[in-house]
């Protein structure tokens, strides 16, 4: 497979007058967008993900019957997500990039790598790339660390549902990159303290030995800092880096926030709650859409934070927390089974001590329509009926 186009890619260059449309989801200029890798001196061209990252993808379309799927990506509309429009696809830099040591590539792939890698081998050799230090994963090459960070002694980390993104330095310093004075970075600060508040997070798993380490050491948790959003333009606004003044605006410069890193980024997981920040009690009052109300349900899941103003029968589960609940009770009725616990439906005692987990709502009573629901994902497992 042929790489096309030749040389190492274009520079960033001068911006020319150009405008974005309001309706485009990606609020990147092209002229911004376009740089080369910082390990391998290759040209990449960033693009938005759809959770608010970025990937560098090669400047270059590749033919997709000759990719396997899962290097496969596309560019919608300024937005790259996995997969092939039209029989083309492009590549992610970080799955190609020679500065890396990949293992059980496609032989297809490996000669991309390997045409990459003559090409890096000849900026070295006529002095027009200096490489950075090598990168740790393919994690690194696909989100490098901001020059802001360089130095910095406390990084705060974001988190966003089940996304965690980790700031160049502490949270309230997060800075605006929409464009303020002409051709100059606004100055104002992404963070509000009515949007969010501290709290635990799970620390993401990390392989080998020294992941192992880092969550014995932490325990598995840390505290990061939880955006609390009305709506969902105010939780982009957050994780494309924007003021509230700028929320939709283009941006001049390019974004701080990195994927959070176990390995990369653990000197600046936070054992403790940081002092000083206090959520506002008082939240803005937004008008509710038809078939919902203002006032939101929290999962009845143990811990979570996950809620819906959609009205909901009372021991409603998110998306996370009921799959969970369906297998526990799928294993609560081969339980039953083998220790031959009272039926139909066993003592409130009973049910507390083989199940202490489970949230109170699905302790013996009447039935609710959503209890009915979920049992339904497991009853075919367990054709004696649930435990309630």
């Amino acid at each position: 497979m042929s790489v096309l186009g030749e040389g190492p890619g274009p520079e960033p260059g001068g911006l020319r007058n150009g405008w974005i449309h309001r309706g485009s989801p990606s609020k990147v200029l092209r002229a911004r967008a376009v740089g080369r890798c910082k390990w391998c001196g290759n040209g990449v061209v960033w693009y938005d993900r759809h959770d608010g990252g970025r990937i560098p993808l090669a400047p270059a379309r590749f033919p997709a019957h000759r990719v396997p799927p899962r290097f496969r990506w596309s560019v919608d509309m300024g937005m790259a997500a996995p997969g092939a429009l039209f029989g083309d696809c492009f590549l992610a830099h970080p799955a190609i990039c020679p500065a890396i040591e990949h293992e059980g590539l496609p032989r297809d792939i490996e000669d991309v790598v390997r045409v990459l890698g003559v090409r890096m081998r000849k900026l070295l050799d006529s002095g027009e790339f200096v490489p950075a230090d090598p990168p740790l994963d393919e994690t690194e090459v696909a989100e490098p660390e901001p020059a802001a960070a360089a130095g910095a002694g406390e990084r705060h980390v974001m988190c966003h549902g089940p996304l965690l993104r980790i700031c160049p330095g502490r949270i309230e310093d997060l800075q605006c990159v929409a464009e303020g004075a002409p051709g100059q970075r606004c100055e104002r600060a992404v963070f509000s303290s009515a949007e969010g508040r501290w709290t635990e997070v799970d620390i993401p798993e990390a392989k080998g030995r020294a992941g192992k380490s880092i969550m014995l050491t932490y325990r598995g948790r840390m505290w990061a800092w939880e955006i609390d959003p009305l709506d969902f333009r105010e939780a982009t606004r957050w994780l494309w880096q924007k003021c509230p003044s700028h929320a939709s605006a283009a941006e001049l410069h390019e974004r701080e926030l990195v994927d959070f890193s176990t390995i990369r980024h653990h000197d600046f997981i936070l054992r403790r709650r940081p002092a000083g920040y206090e959520h506002a009690v008082e939240r803005r009052e937004k008008p509710a859409a038809a078939g919902t109300s203002s006032e939101r349900t929290l999962c009845a899941g143990d811990g979570c934070r996950n809620g819906t103003i959609t009205p909901v029968d009372e021991g409603w589960l998110c998306w996370r927390c009921a799959p969970k609940v369906r297998r526990r009770l799928a294993t609560w009725g081969r339980v039953r089974k083998e220790r031959v616990l009272p039926h139909p439906v066993a003592a409130v005692e009973d049910l507390a001590e083989w199940t202490p987990d489970l949230p109170a709502a699905f302790l013996p009573h009447e039935r609710s329509e959503t209890e009915r629901l979920v049992w339904d994902g497991v009853h075919d497992e367990n054709p004696d009926g649930p435990p309630f």
